[in-house]
């Protein structure tokens, strides 16, 4: 049987710790690859076809990718087709008749392939489809066989990729050795952010450097954020909500807690952050790549970059900042800070008034210190309706202020507090299921049971 003479795609420069995901392909016929992987095996196939950047160019460019698609699996021979229609029949009746390697490059709904391949059984026996996506269930849906998610490169692999960028050698230049193992820590085996960093550092001097590392810890490097941002641009609003929750917030927190605070879409919409790879789990703990929650924290910051006030999410100097200094506005949804990082007595009764949509607010206290008398000023308030989780480690005052909204409230913390009493009367709190006020040693009541109809969990320890 005549063999197509293939023409090897180009791969680029400095491409390190190929040969590794080459021998896992060999076990792993269905993987997620990228070009070098495609040259390496595609002889061993009668015809092969690399179809780029599917996403995008299957919005218009249906006839053009059919036609590519043919030119590659009838070697190179030209077919003309007059509309997609035609196409698609051509191509089931290709498709069948040969054993062929088929890339689709960057398939984010499946629909993108119903003119192309829209079913495994258009191919003949031994044909492999490798379809490179950021969407696991685009995988699953399609059936594929086996997935491979490309892992992060390991220090050494991740060492001698920077260096190739920014010195063209193997390893860094003794002189700017310890910036260059700095930046290696802060890239976290990420290729795209260990190859654009390292060339836009080549050639640079020491204290150019010095600065940008000084940069990178507050803003991201542009191209790397608005590459990491394309999966994140196709979540809707409420995914997008979420992603940032966990970004700012709960990142290494219980996937079941986060899902209990932030409502009844959150477990759907991180089972859609796992698929798209924002997100990982792991013995049910949430977390993410360092430099895809940096990206998080860049869309909270771009929201207003010179008045944190009207930001969505606070967190850090940010969050002590508005609330010290009066600054928040209805724009602020969730607030956290560590308690040992202000003192409480700074606060005035005002500072949460224009928090009108506030959700998620947490004052921890990582050393579990207990109140501080007379710390919140009297006439204390809360203003939003919107509240689902209430976290305020050694709050000081005896009870929640008179006006505190709470039908919203799922969550309830407490803990060595100055309490003696949560609320006067028995309203009506049916989405409370988490309680928790223990080492609140002045405590002396505690809500009638028939105000909170869903009550899960009660703590009352110390």
């Amino acid at each position: 049987m005549r063999r197509l003479n293939i023409q090897p795609l180009n791969v680029g420069k400095n491409v390190v710790g190929i040969d590794v995901h080459l021998k896992k392909l060999k076990l792993l016929m269905n993987t997620e690859l990228n070009e070098a992987i495609y040259n390496a095996i595609s002889h061993q196939y009668e015809s092969s076809s690399f179809l780029r950047n599917i996403k995008e160019r299957s919005k218009s460019d249906i006839l053009q990718l059919q036609q590519e698609l043919l030119h590659g699996i009838l070697k190179g021979k030209f077919f003309r087709i007059s509309n997609i229609d035609e196409g698609t029949i051509m191509i089931k009746r290709c498709l069948s008749s040969n054993r062929v390697l088929v890339v689709f490059d960057d398939v984010d709904e499946l629909k993108q392939l119903e003119y192309l391949a829209e079913e495994k059984d258009w191919f003949a026996s031994k044909s492999t489809i490798i379809i490179t996506s950021r969407d696991k269930q685009v995988l699953a849906q399609y059936g594929a066989n086996i997935s491979y998610k490309v892992p992060k490169l390991n220090k050494e692999e991740a060492v001698e990729l920077f260096s190739l960028w920014a010195f063209n050698q193997n390893l860094p230049k003794e002189v700017y050795k310890n910036l260059s193992y700095s930046i290696v820590d802060y890239a976290n085996g990420l290729p795209l952010a260990l190859k654009v960093l390292g060339a836009s550092l080549f050639g640079k001097k020491l204290s150019e450097w010095e600065s940008a590392l000084c940069k990178l810890k507050k803003i991201p490097h542009m191209e790397i954020h608005n590459v990491l941002k394309i999966s994140f641009n196709g979540l809707d609003d409420t995914e997008q909500g979420i992603f940032l929750d966990i970004a700012c917030f709960f990142k290494g927190n219980d996937k079941y807690f986060v899902s209990r605070i932030l409502g009844p879409y959150a477990e759907h919409g991180i089972t859609t952050l796992e698929d798209r790879c924002l997100i990982t789990i792991s013995k049910n703990m949430l977390d993410m790549h360092d430099l895809i929650q940096q990206m998080g924290w860049e869309i909270i910051r771009q929201e207003c970059p010179r008045d944190p006030g009207k930001r969505s999410r606070l967190w850090d100097s940010d969050a002590y900042d508005v609330l010290t200094r009066n600054m928040g506005t209805r724009a602020i949804e969730g607030l956290f800070l560590d308690k040992c990082k202000f003192n409480p007595s700074q606060l005035t009764a005002e500072c949460f008034r224009q928090m009108n949509r506030l959700r998620l607010l947490k004052i921890h206290n990582t050393h579990r210190e207990p109140f501080l008398e007379d710390s919140l000023p009297r006439g204390f308030e809360f203003s939003s309706c919107e509240l689902t989780y209430l976290h305020w480690d050694g709050y000081s005052l005896e009870s929640l202020p008179m006006k505190f909204h709470a039908k919203n409230l799922v969550e309830l913390s407490l803990r060595d507090s100055n309490i003696k009493r949560l609320w006067s009367g028995d309203k009506l709190h049916d989405k409370l299921k988490v309680i928790d006020l223990s080492y609140s040693i002045h405590l002396i009541e505690i809500p009638n049971f028939s105000s909170v109809p869903n009550l899960e969990s009660l703590t009352l320890e110390g």
